[in-house]
């Protein structure tokens, strides 16, 4: 029997034999900002029965792509479920580097900080490496609270604020400009290519819709020196009609003006999406930029960001790559 393409370890102890040959299966979900990242094994359960990973085990897997890169992961095992007749076991796991006890609520506030100090003293909090972008860190709030909420929301609400991607990969707490393909220093992430031959037939797809379009973002801020709210507004898309009203009031005039920027640029960038499946390109990963050769003139003179990569290895199709994305922002 020829091995499989994929590397699995169990708890640190490299698995081979009865998993490859009962193997029917293997998906991994990355997925860009916080939602965590997913493994799922189906095995054959025909007599003899199969032992199965536990939960609670970390399951590590790495997809060669025979360049020196690939994809590597761990995830820790959360659920297993056995069907019968047919005789099969699913095991699903999220990915270990999402801290569980960030979920837990609190309550706290911080007085003339900066996003970035924010940021970094919560990463540290959980034995994090920060990896910040300048041009989403530096705006600083005279006052900001977080009141009965984890972590994670916290993280979360204000990286929607502000135009930032939050995610922890690989014991690092990254917080990035959404949509700019760019990591922590600044240095463009070079783009993966998709041409013609790579793709599975019937699977490319590049919507365009004029759903959720506005010519104007508008939002409210309350100013003290003058005890009553006030609104700013930006332009969005110059081709649309009507404006988008952000409901949450803001503490101050740069909070405002930064949120709106912020719901402008992922509006227009959702305009434009793209799906596609290939045969397998382990490396590619969500965050990262694509765009396509030799497909169409139109989507060839189109950059997109992944929001989102799927690896499905099978005994029968090999290993597949998919993805989704949406327009880099300019």
């Amino acid at each position: 029997m020829t091995h499989p393409k994929v590397l699995v370890d169990i708890d640190g102890a490299p698995v081979s034999g009865l998993f490859f040959e009962r193997l029917i299966s293997l998906n991994i979900i990355d997925r860009e900002g916080i939602q965590s990242d997913t493994l799922e094994l189906v095995f054959n359960d025909d007599a003899p029965h199969f032992a199965s990973p536990r939960r609670g085990a970390v399951a590590s897997v790495t997809i060669p792509s025979g360049d020196g890169g690939g994809f590597v992961g761990a995830f820790v095992i959360d659920r297993v479920v056995r069907k019968c007749l047919p005789y099969t076991i699913t095991v699903k796991g999220h990915s270990a580097d999402l801290r569980s006890e960030m979920k837990t609520s609190k309550s706290r506030h911080w007085d003339d900080v900066s996003v970035r100090d924010i940021v970094t003293e919560i990463a540290g909090e959980y034995g994090l490496l920060p990896k910040i972008a300048d041009a989403v860190s530096g705006h600083v709030y005279p006052w900001i609270g977080q009141q009965d909420e984890s972590d994670l929301n916290f993280l979360e609400r204000v990286a929607k604020r502000h135009g930032a991607l939050f995610t922890i990969k690989n014991g690092a707490l990254l917080w990035l400009a959404r949509g700019a393909g760019k990591t922590a220093d600044g240095t463009s992430i070079p783009s993966a290519v998709i041409t013609l031959p790579e793709i599975l037939l019937g699977t490319c797809q590049n919507p365009e819709s004029d759903v959720d379009r506005f010519g104007r973002v508008k939002a409210y801020y309350q100013d003290r020196g003058r005890a009553k709210r006030q609104e700013i507004a930006v332009n969005g898309d110059p081709e649309a009609d009507g404006e988008h009203v952000i409901r949450t009031p803001f503490g101050s005039k740069a909070e405002a003006q930064v949120a709106a920027e912020a719901f402008a640029r992922e509006m227009l960038r959702g305009l434009v999406k793209t799906s596609c499946a290939i045969v397998g390109r382990p490396a590619l990963m969500a965050g990262q930029p694509v765009k396509y050769s030799g497909v169409h003139p139109d989507i060839d003179a189109r950059e997109f960001i992944i929001g989102m990569v799927k690896h499905t290895y099978t005994k029968s199709g090999g290993l597949r790559t998919s993805f989704e994305g949406q327009l880099k922002a300019e």
